[in-house]
């Protein structure tokens, strides 16, 4: 049995100015180094330097710990070198039109054949313009047109000679070909052909038929001979276009002559020129005439160059942080216009998303947002499993919407993906997922403490400097980084561990450095670094000041001063995610004659978790192990948060009701300006508990503003006492003996403390010591059993005496019936 009461040196780490040698923070280089995260750091470097499918990583760990950064420094730190991955980029399929086709370019050549192909039809343009209005040209022209017209003019002569012959003649009219009879030269009458004898009209008759069959076959001889110019024209357009493509195209193929992708395209694009031609002349005319209007997709939209992805500006491979990951902002995305009260689309219109910016290196993105954000999990994972990115309409993948679309080819992919989230997500996507751990087979789990080492302390004291040259602060003097480690091990509530939530410690640094500037100075002091975390606190605790307000009012009744029975102060944690704080709870017990059963009214009342369920079922097991063995344990007991309207859960209390019950059995009153928290096992051992900062600063509150007697303090666990970071006006009571905190181990030392009286032991002769707690509480129980046993006894009396009587009656009534 131990009982310490703790000095105020014990109340806090202790750091002096050997661990700190300087005097301000100018004399510190910025750290460069990350502090602790070695266990998380291996995983990173493994899941990087590893070449193989599915060594992705899913970082874990509490938010606040600088994991994104540190995550994108160690990325862009990998990435630097890395050699910088291709351009990618879609040009017109003139196969399949709606498939467009992808390209890959060393980096930088995705904008330089975009350019080369601007300029290509550029020139093609003028130079058609030119060719095709050129007196070479039109002499071609004009011999090919002399040619045909004289084969027509041939033609036709042949068709009058035979007419002529026949006694008629052919006239050609803009409907055809007309045949008009002739007699001695001149055509003949209507009149004058009705004159005509029947048989002389039946010859007539007879030669028009004739002449009709050579006319049909004249029109027919016209119709080829037109075809056969119109097609010569066509392959002299083609000649000079091909001429002039050939000649430009070859220019650019010379660039590019190592990238037989683009070698392929080029030549395509030469073919389709040159196959549209008259297309190629008809989209020159539409763009010369103002009173025309311009089509959105014109011919020479198709020989454009559509660079997705741009790596000319990268010095490595690329990281990408991906904070809104949406289907299109991380898939991509094909965009339309609208066109005739319907969306029409081309593969100009194909957008990238980050999955595909970060090709050849890294990206990062939330976890939670991903699972949460429809139809991107399932996306980045069928991306990674194909080791693809393919670049669809989102209504069309899930058939929300029936609207004509481009199927672009999918273009390979390799990357590292990195997602940040809880451990809860990693768990559930672990357990409900079977392509979860293929995917993402590397695991990085960021602490939220280290150890608080020489290393360590002087690694904080650097960061500060880093925090302060990024954010452009005053200096801060020795002391004022002390308190600042302070802090950090406050937020880890060890004095032997320091917290990595760096978000928080950047917070206060700088406002730290506001309440230096706001009183004038040019450097920040200890006290300036209490006064931020002062009014940190201030700005969240509300709600912890309504409390304190109730119970200094005696609205919540709190009693710090006396002695009672059955009754003791208990102390909880309030958790706001922004703060906690401490708040006694007045916890009342009240013992009779039962069957060993606890009554825990907030059980009953649904107000407990399951943890606080199990504290109070040990204390049955410590009532059989302490009593039990000499006789049987018949009590009933209740016990009760007084005033508590929310849900408790934890078992810090266990040791606390114990006391309660041990003081209502066995009648000794208890100290009431002495709080108690711990939790308690079978064997009577107290055990550590969480927030022990928190519920001491708690009480010491209340015990301030009732008024401190010098006899106030709290009970904690021995095994907490290295997790004591107590604010300085608490250490300063402690030091001035206004206010005590005693460390324990057993329930037998609590009991010394709370009343003064020893607990007892159980001698030789199998009872405890005389006057003991223990001794007081066997007998109760005794006095219990016993009043039990006679009432059992009373009861089988007045019952066999009923029953006797009852029997009696019925004799009586049966010689009655007899007589």
């Amino acid at each position: 049995m131990a009982i310490t009461r703790l000095s105020a040196e014990k109340l806090r780490r202790k750091i002096g100015k050997k661990a700190l040698p300087f005097n301000t923070t100018d004399d510190l280089q910025p750290l460069d180094s990350i502090i602790g995260q070695e266990r998380a750091l291996k995983a990173l470097k493994l899941a990087l330097e590893v070449d193989a499918s599915g060594y992705n990583v899913f970082v874990t760990g509490f938010s606040g710990t600088g994991r994104t950064t540190i995550i994108e420094k160690i990325l862009r730190d990998y990435a630097a070198k890395q050699p910088v991955p291709n351009d990618w980029c879609y040009v017109y399929n003139f196969l399949d039109p709606d498939a467009p086709r992808a390209l890959s370019l060393p980096a930088g050549k995705g904008n330089e054949l975009k350019a080369d192909m601007e300029h290509l039809i550029s020139t093609l343009r003028q130079e058609f313009k030119r060719a095709f209005t050129s007196e070479h040209y039109e002499n071609q022209k004009a011999i090919i047109m002399n040619q045909i017209n004289q084969e027509k003019r041939e033609i036709l002569q042949r068709l009058e000679e035979e007419a002529k012959s026949l006694g008629l003649q052919v006239q050609p009219t803009p409907m055809g070909i007309r045949t008009v009879i002739m007699r001695n030269g001149k055509p003949l009458t209507q009149e004058e052909f009705e004159q005509l004898p029947s048989e002389e009209k039946e010859a007539i008759a007879r030669n028009i038929e004739i002449l009709e069959g050579k006319i049909a076959e004249t029109l027919r001889l016209l119709a080829r001979v037109d075809m056969a110019a119109q097609k010569t024209l066509r392959q002299l357009d083609r000649d000079v276009a091909g001429f002039l493509a050939e000649q430009y195209v070859n220019e650019i193929k010379e660039k590019y002559q190592d990238f037989s992708q683009v070698l392929q395209y080029l030549d395509a694009v030469r073919e389709d020129i040159v196959s549209n031609s008259s297309e190629f002349l008809a989209e020159l005319d539409r763009e010369a005439d103002e009173s025309k209007p311009k089509p959105q997709n014109n011919l020479f939209k198709r020989y454009k160059v559509n660079v997705v992805v741009d790596n000319s500006d990268l010095q490595g491979a690329p990281v990408i942080h991906e904070t809104n990951p949406t289907y299109n902002n991380l898939i991509g995305r094909i965009e339309k216009y609208p066109v005739s009260g319907t969306f029409v689309t081309d593969f100009t219109m194909i957008k990238p998303g980050s999955l595909l910016k970060a090709n050849g290196g890294y990206i990062m993105m939330d976890a939670l947002d991903v699972m949460t954000t429809p139809f991107v999990y399932e996306a980045l994972k069928r991306s990674l499993k194909n080791k693809q990115v393919r670049i669809e309409d989102i209504n069309e993948v899930y058939g929300t919407l029936a609207l004509a679309s481009l199927k672009p080819q999918p273009i390979p992919l390799k990357v590292k993906v990195v997602l940040i989230g809880w451990n809860r997500v990693y768990q559930v996507l672990r357990k409900y997922d079977d392509d979860f751990p293929k995917i993402f087979k590397i695991r990085a789990d960021f602490d939220y403490e280290t150890d608080s080492t020489p290393k360590a302390i002087q690694q904080y004291a650097r960061f500060v400097k880093k925090v302060i040259d990024e954010e452009k602060l005053i200096p801060f003097h020795r002391e004022a980084v002390e308190e600042i480690i302070q802090y950090g091990h406050r937020l880890a509530s060890d004095q032997k561990k320091i917290s990595l939530e760096f978000g928080q410690i950047v917070k206060i640094i700088q406002e730290a450095t506001f309440w230096a500037r706001e009183k004038g100075s040019n450097i920040v002091r200890a006290e300036d670094v209490e006064k931020a975390v002062q009014e940190y606190e201030y700005r969240h605790s509300l709600y912890k000041e309504k409390i304190q307000e109730y119970i200094q009012r005696n609205i919540h009744k709190i009693i710090v001063t006396g002695e009672a029975v059955g009754e003791i102060n208990g102390l909880s944690v309030y958790d706001l995610g922004d703060i906690s704080f401490g708040k006694p709870s007045r916890i009342t017990a009240k013992t009779y004659i039962g069957n060993e059963n606890f009554v825990n009214i907030e059980r009953k009342a649904g107000l407990t978790g399951k943890i606080h369920d199990k504290g109070t079922y040990i204390l049955s097991g410590f009532f059989n192990s302490k009593f039990g063995e000499y006789m049987p344990i018949a009590f009933s007991g209740s016990l009760a948060f007084e005033q508590s309207y929310s849900r408790i859960d934890g078992d810090s209390a266990s040791s606390t009701e114990l006391y309660a019950l041990l003081s209502s059995l066995s009648g000794v009153p208890i100290k009431q300006g002495i709080a108690v928290t711990g939790s308690v096992n079978q064997n009577g051992e107290i055990q550590a508990i969480g927030g022990v900062n928190e519920k001491i600063e708690g009480f010491y509150e209340v015990c301030k503003f009732k008024g401190l007697t010098g006899e106030q303090g709290v009970i904690i666990p021995r095994s907490n006492v290295d997790d004591l970071m107590l604010k300085s006006e608490v250490r300063e009571a402690v030091k001035e003996g206004k206010f005590h905190i005693w460390a324990i181990d057993t329930v037998e030392d609590g009991l010394k403390l709370l009343t003064g009286k020893t607990a007892g032991r159980r001698g030789k002769s199998g009872r405890f010591t005389r006057n003991s707690i223990y001794d007081l509480v066997e007998k109760r129980l005794k006095e219990f059993a016993y009043r039990a046993d006679n009432y059992r006894k009373l009861l089988g009396e007045t019952k066999k005496k009923k029953n006797n009587e009852g029997e009696k009656r019925k004799n009586n009534n049966n010689n009655e019936n007899n007589d």
